[in-house]
């Protein structure tokens, strides 16, 4: 073989190597972000299905005309910290519960909590408090202390306390690890709910704990593309067995996240976990 022959393949070989090691760090990536990181802001394919409203006139989603909600989010005072919130619809009770939002692991509550508005505003306020511990990416985690993460919850709660919501038990949504939050706060009473909207969360609620706790409804929620989503279908039919009421909601052929192919979905989920849906 001549030495320019040996040049050239030596240039291929190399070419390869970095083409393969690319590839890795890309899927490498993605499967990181899918394994528990909150969702980014919709692509341009899950705009097709991201909540469309205009404020203050009838929302459409899904092709279907209900109540009227923000469409743009409001700052509220969290005892000195912002906490991204939105009011509630028109036709919320006069003394509308709390829907509290608590995102994934470096996770953003921005980007979640625009998808949960639909249902949550039929309810009353919902509040998206950031986790406990910032991150130099500006996302953020709840690490394992309950009692700090009691504490931001206490403050998102009494914020819409203080903007005329009800001091009655409400509903908590978790996505993720949020889901986990939501299951601790309740099995150490440290926040009350009425109502729990558990996504990709399969941490295996006991019935005799959210009994004990006053929790009325849950609905389990997952992609059909998501590890989470048979163990979730298992512990709704268990849960209904053990006599807690339980629904679980398919978000669709998608992976782990709470954007549901359908846009509607969700919002059910949170209703009827308040107690508004039979």
């Amino acid at each position: 073989m001549s030495i320019s022959s040996s040049r050239l393949g030596a240039r291929v070989a190399v070419f390869c190597l970095v083409l393969a090691t690319s590839f890795a760090t890309v899927f490498a990536s993605r499967a990181a972000a899918g394994t528990g990181s909150d969702a980014s802001a919709p692509s341009k394919e899950d705009a097709r299905t991201a909540p469309r409203t205009t404020a203050l006139s009838g929302a459409t989603l899904g092709g279907e005309v209900r109540g009227r909600y923000a469409s743009t989010p409001v700052k509220l005072d969290a005892e000195g910290r912002k906490l991204l919130a939105y009011p509630p619809s028109a036709e919320a009770a006069a003394r509308p519960m709390t829907v509290v939002y608590l995102h994934g692991i470096h996770g953003r509550a921005e980007n979640g909590c625009p998808w949960f508005r639909g249902g949550a505003s039929e309810l009353g306020w919902l509040v998206c408090p950031e986790a406990v511990h910032r991150e130099p990416s500006g996302t953020a985690s709840w690490g394992a202390d309950v009692l700090e993460q009691s504490a931001v919850v206490a403050r998102a709660l009494r914020a819409a306390e203080a903007k005329g919501a009800s001091a009655e038990p409400g509903v908590a949504v978790g996505f993720s690890q949020g889901g986990y939050v939501a299951l601790d706060l309740v099995k150490t009473q440290r926040a009350r709910f009425r109502g729990l909207v558990l996504i990709a969360a399969p941490a295996h609620p006991s019935a005799a704990k959210l009994r004990e706790a006053g929790v009325v409804r849950v609905a389990l929620a997952s992609g059909s593309r998501d590890a989470a989503y048979a163990p979730l279908v298992e512990d709704a039919a268990r849960l209904q067995r053990e006599g807690i009421e339980t629904r679980f909601y398919d978000l669709g052929a998608v992976g782990h996240t709470y954007a549901a192919e359908d846009a509607t979905t969700l919002r059910e989920a949170i209703a009827w976990a308040g107690g508004i849906r039979e």
